[in-house]
């Protein structure tokens, strides 16, 4: 014989969610009644869903967001433990950018340290370019940037074409709590290639764009903003005109010398 169900006032009890709480995990449907009366709305909580309801309830206190919570708590508990230190993780990174930001953002004057963009225009030659596209969070920015360029090169190479030039990063759009781009990550090739799933092709128009060279060190987060800033006012001090998104044109790998040129910030003018 089935154990009888707990009604919402013990299953509250035995969890201690709030009603709130536990409406809201209803609604997301991560905690669902195990019945529900046709007739009456009762609902009942089978005893073993109390482990999933204070499950959930840790990880949105450890301040995991629902969306979250909802792919990892129907894990196994190796993965489970994988998948919250993953995204734990990702808090960390997450907040020592933040602090770097926020060290920029109460740095008395004398303290911060004057950089000197070196600014210059340049043509850029028509070309076929292979691109991945996506509307993201900040936490999901990095993943996406490493797993493109990884996806953009294996097709590539399938389609027997031949890289030719840098890998960019344009950002259509910012990418902050309130912002989610798109950024799409851009390929120039010679060769030819299909599109594939979510890789695209298009021509990159010839034309001229504004450009500073930063190097690894001075690429970090929050410097490089300081880089796009420079290369706006560089433009509007020329009355030029700004004809499409910024990039950030990635010159090598990370794992470099400080002071080796690393990336440089790019955006198109007319």
């Amino acid at each position: 014989m089935s154990d009888p169900l707990l009604r919402p006032g013990e299953f509250l009890r035995r969890t201690r969610l709030s009603a709130k709480a536990l409406r809201l995990y209803a609604e997301q449907g991560l905690l669902l009644p195990d019945d529900v009366d046709p007739s009456s709305g009762y609902r009942g909580y089978a005893a073993g869903q109390v482990e999933r309801a204070r499950l959930i309830a840790a990880l949105r206190r450890a301040g995991m967001p629902l969306a979250r919570v909802r792919d990892v708590v129907d894990l196994d508990p190796p993965r489970r433990r994988a998948a919250v230190a993953r995204w734990w993780a990702g808090v960390e990174a997450d907040v020592r950018r933040r602090r770097v930001l926020v060290d920029a953002l109460t740095a008395e004057p004398a303290e911060e340290e004057e950089h000197v963009y070196e600014v210059s225009l340049r043509e850029v030659p028509e070309a076929r370019v292979l691109t991945a596209e996506r509307r993201l969070t900040v936490e999901e920015l990095d993943g996406f940037i490493a797993g493109a360029a990884d996806e953009i090169a294996a097709h590539l190479a399938r389609s027997g074409a031949v890289v030719d030039g840098p890998l960019r990063v344009v950002y259509h759009g910012m990418v902050t709590e309130d912002g989610d781009g798109p950024v799409e990550v851009v390929q120039a090739f010679t060769g030819r290639v299909e599109p594939a799933g979510e890789l695209r092709i298009r021509l990159q128009q010839a034309g001229r764009e504004a450009v500073t060279c930063l190097s690894r060190g001075r690429a970090e987060f929050p410097g490089i903003l300081g880089a796009y800033d420079a290369v706006g006012a560089w433009i509007d001090a020329r009355g030029l005109e700004r004809t499409g998104s910024p990039a950030e044109v990635y010159l090598g790998d990370r794992d470099v010398d400080p002071d080796t040129p690393h990336v440089e910030v790019a955006w198109p003018v007319a």
